[in-house]
This record gives structure tokens, C-alpha cells and sequence, in this order.
């Protein structure tokens, strides 16, 4: 478990199996990603009848990129359409009868319409981001002219993509009000609620160190808004800060490639990390400059949950109902980061209080229990209509 989406899968899984409901889970499994399949089969298994790992190959390849792009489908959608994966959904469903089948994020929306026509239960779409407006962001981001115009086309053919989906389920789920508010203006009678990603505080236990010197960014360096907020605090920001103090950077993600940044003075970085919350631990700061994205920042909540003060731009912190000065605090350019560590550095912010802040607010609305218990409430009130 090593980025937003299997974090949130799990502790879902988790949490309906505590709930006394049976579970079955089925997962399209990226061959990039290597999955210890038969460890990850282990820990599932304490919460599935049954669970499943289907491999396909959604390396992007020339070839189809240029095919999609030339006949309008979405390149983005369809690396995850897999015919023996349809195949084995279809199998599953003439063998059981399930109450509910939930579907996580745009890139399941392959088999959506199949499950449509077999399952005659709920047919649930919990959508991790606006999968579109991700790409419009890293559009208008770039510079490069040639870049932009293909990214653009990405992200009007996932919104075409993304519409068409939507009223296919019965129920929609979104992490943040933002996002149902976009979805909804796609697909007005939709019935669409948000539930927000869950967070184990037991996993994330609060350890607040009351300094502020360890910065850290953690997240999938895979994904490209994440590798765009790491480029720029390292590139721009952190050279910045370290005039002013001389503070720690640690860089870590899944797909960090160190050839990638400048190895600054006080600058550490880590391809992978075994335990998240044991790296974390030790740290101070939380960074998250998200310029472009969507959906609901998990690092940010497994942050605040561990007692660490969270510095995020606008655009990283969206969907999280954090006052900015109460909860977290809020930089969008250099110079709004430096000042943040200025006012630190003179005793000017009282981070503490901060960090006591946002754990109260994880424990009230983002722990798996009470995020849980929403989801069930919009399941069964479904069912009763």
C-alpha cells in the first residue's frame, strides 16, 4: 500500500469486513507495479470470502497512444480494458449474487456497463479524482506548446469519458465536495454523495515532535501532479528556505527517480519506503505544493493524523473540510512558503496548537470508522427508494 488509491481500497475492504458484511475483491493489477500478490492475498484474506489479481500491462506505448488519439478514445481509459479481465467479472457473476458491487475510479469504467447488464443489485462508482480536470491542470501548467495541446486533448476526451460513465451506476461517491459539485454539473440526476477517504489512526498514531526542522514529501512519484509538486518544491522552494534556515528536505515516493532533482545541502531522498508511518514518525513538516490534481490528498489527513503541521498549497488541501492558520497551513508561491517558515522561525505561528487541531479533526470526520459508517447509511437509504 503505497499511494492514495490502494490505501483507501484496503481500508475500506477493512472496514466493511468489520461491519459483518462478506466481501469479495477483484483487482486489476498493473504489471509496472509488481504486487507481492501472494503477501497481499495473505492480509486480504483476514477480510475477503474471496479475493482476485488480474494482471494486464498498461505500460503507455507509442502505438496505441497515436491509435486512441487518431480514433478519439481515451488512451488514459483504455489500457485498463482487458478482455480476459471481462471475462473472469462475467464468470464471477453468473456464480454469485452480490447485495452490493462497488467500482474504484475512471479506469474500472471499462466494465462498468458490463456489470450493468448482469448485476441486479447496487451498482456503486466511488471516484477517487476528476480525472479530467487532473489533466487540464497539467495543461495549462506546461509550456511546452506541443505538450499542452495533447494534454488538452486528453482531458476533453476523459471528460467526454467521465459523463458518459456517470449514469450508468446508481450511486456515485466522490472524496471531496468539489468534486461531486463537477460531477454533478456532468450528470445532473446522478445521486452522488461524499465520502471522504478514511484514515487507521491506530496505524497513524499522533507523535508530535514540536519542532519544525524535518520537512518531508511522501506520495507515488508515479503519479504526474505528484512529480510536478516535487520538481517544483525542490527545484524552486527548497533552495529558497534553506536562506532563511537551515532546514531538511526528505524527498520519497514509489518512482522517485534521484536523477530527476538537484541534490541540495540538507536534501535526502528515497526511492521506496517499507513503513510510511515509521518514516514519518520522525518528522516535523509536512509539505504538499500540489499545483495541479484532484480528489482528496491522503497524505495530507495520515499527516495531520500523526501530529505533524501540514503545509499545503490550495489546490493540495482542497476537499479537506481544515480551516487555513486552524488546521493546516496554506502557501501557494515561493514567497508565501518562505514567509510561513519566517513566522515559524520567530514563534510567530503556534504550530502545536496546529497539529493538536487537525488530529481532533481527523478523529471527528476521517477516521475509518466514521467514514465507514456514512457509506453504509448512503447504501441503505439507497436500497429503501
Amino acid at each position: 500500500m503505497n499511494e492514495g488509491g490502494t490505501i483507501g481500497i484496503y481500508n475500506f475492504t477493512r472496514a466493511f469486513a468489520e461491519a459483518g458484511h462478506e466481501v469479495t475483491l477483484y483487482c486489476l493489477d498493473a504489471l509496472k507495479h509488481r504486487t507481492p500478490q501472494a503477501d497481499a492475498k495473505r492480509e486480504l484474506k483476514k477480510y475477503c470470502k474471496e479475493v482476485y489479481f488480474h494482471t494486464i500491462d498498461t505500460e503507455i506505448k507509442v502505438s496505441g497512444a497515436l491509435k486512441d488519439l487518431l480514433g478519439g478514445r481515451s488512451y488514459n481509459v483504455s489500457r485498463f480494458d482487458n478482455e480476459s479481465f471481462a471475462d473472469k467479472l462475467l464468470e464471477l457473476l453468473q456464480k454469485n449474487s452480490y447485495d452490493v458491487i462497488q467500482l474504484e475510479g475512471t479506469f474500472t469504467g471499462p466494465y462498468l456497463q458490463l456489470l450493468r447488464n448482469h448485476h441486479q443489485g447496487l451498482l456503486v462508482l466511488r471516484m477517487h479524482n476528476v480525472e479530467y480536470e487532473i489533466w487540464e491542470r497539467l495543461a495549462r501548467n506546461t509550456s511546452n506548446p506541443i505538450k499542452k495541446q495533447y494534454l488538452q486533448i486528453l482531458s476533453k476526451q476523459l471528460k467526454k469519458y467521465e459523463k458518459d460513465l456517470l449514469p450508468i451506476a446508481d450511486l456515485i461517491t466522490t472524496v471531496t465536495q468539489e468534486d461531486k459539485d463537477k460531477f454533478q454539473i456532468l450528470s445532473p440526476n446522478s445521486r452522488i454523495e461524499v465520502i471522504p477517504a478514511g484514515i487507521d489512526t491506530e496505524y497513524w498514531h499522533y507523535n508530535p515532535t514540536g519542532q519544525w526542522t524535518k520537512w518531508y514529501h511522501l506520495g507515488s512519484l508515479e503519479w504526474a501532479p505528484n512529480r510536478e509538486a516535487a520538481q517544483w518544491f525542490a527545484d524552486d522552494i527548497y533552495p529558497e528556505l534553506r536562506k532563511i534556515s537551515p532546514i531538511q528536505f526528505h524527498l520519497a515516493g514509489k518512482g522517485l527517480d534521484s536523477s530527476m532533482y538537484e541534490l541540495h545541502p540538507g536534501m535526502t531522498m528515497y526511492p521506496s519506503v517499507a513503513d510510511a508511518a515509521r518514516f514519518v514518525q520522525p518528522m516535523d513538516v509536512c509539505v504538499v505544493p500540489l499545483k495541479s490534481g484532484s480528489g482528496i490528498r491522503l497524505k495530507i489527513l495520515e499527516a495531520m493524523a500523526a501530529g505533524k503541521l501540514v503545509i499545503s498549497t490550495t489546490i493540495g488541501a482542497q476537499g479537506i473540510d481544515a480551516i487555513p492558520g486552524k488546521h493546516i497551513l496554506i502557501a501557494d508561491t515561493v514567497d508565501d512558503f518562505k514567509k510561513i517558515l519566517s513566522d515559524l522561525k520567530n514563534n510567530e505561528i503556534n504550530a502545536n496548537e496546529i497539529v493538536k487541531n487537525a488530529r481532533a479533526l481527523i478523529e471527528e470526520k476521517y477516521s475509518i470508522d466514521a467514514v465507514s459508517k456514512k457509506l453504509m447509511q448512503f447504501f441503505e437509504q439507497a436500497q429503501e427508494v
